[in-house]
């Protein structure tokens, strides 16, 4: 799914949007789906099989004004799900398409009550990319939802950045010499951090970057060695 397909996908929206007329009296309870319905209606709701265009868009059946069997569901944002509804929640089997972090991404497998049940157990923790970081270690330590960053050098803590910059997918930034990270995170936590320094021997100044995702929830000691 290429970023050109969410363009293909408002214009298909858009030519639906031109060709559906809204039946007067027949509503899907979705609110995303709010708008325009065409299809098999029964007691002034959607019922059987038909179409619906709100903000998003969905083709399928229908029990009782909800997305009930089988349907396709399209997101505003370009995200798409293909397979088994539920009371307007995607439930059983199913396939969805969306992106995160940037990348093109897939779920295939079990739903339930709209949330995916993998059936893996990911890791806690996953160093996606580290540069001119020599070694880097995660230790959960509580419940309390944070992330703190330490930085080692030679064996000992410090403090002598430059240029520290910090992204995360949720939390307070704090950047103080007795805490660095994120508060009241949420989890999965995903966090990228770039800084410069000197090398090893002092001679010239290197730029450093790690980015990481923690899946299981706690209070996090990243600690970085450069």
């Amino acid at each position: 799914m290429k970023r050109i397909n969410i363009i293909i996908l408002f214009i298909v929206m858009l030519v639906i949007a031109g060709s559906l007329s809204a039946q007067i009296g027949c509503k899907v309870l979705v609110p995303g789906l709010a708008g325009n319905y065409s299809g098999d209606c029964r007691n002034g709701l959607a019922d059987g099989t038909g179409e619906a265009l709100g903000e998003d868009f969905y083709k399928g059946e229908f029990v009782k004004g909800y997305p009930e069997g089988q349907g396709i569901y399209m997101w505003k944002s370009g995200a798409k799900y293909t397979g088994e509804w539920k009371k307007g929640m995607r439930h059983g089997k199913g396939r969805y398409e969306f992106i995160y972090h940037e990348k093109d991404s897939i779920l295939v497998g079990e739903w339930k009550n709209d949330k995916y049940m993998d059936t893996k157990t990911p890791p806690p923790y996953i160093i996606e990319y580290r540069s001119g970081i020599g070694r880097v270690t995660c230790f959960r330590e509580g419940e309390r939802p944070y992330v703190k960053y330490r930085f080692l050098r030679a064996g000992g803590e410090t403090t002598s950045l430059s240029g520290l910059e910090m992204q995360s997918s949720s939390g307070t930034e704090k950047i103080f010499p007795e805490f660095t990270g994120y508060e009241q995170v949420e989890f999965p936590f995903w966090g990228k951090l770039t800084f410069t320094a000197p090398n090893a021997w002092y001679s010239a100044m290197i730029n450093y970057e790690l980015r990481l995702t923690i899946n299981q929830p706690g209070a996090w000691i990243v600690t970085i060695s450069y």
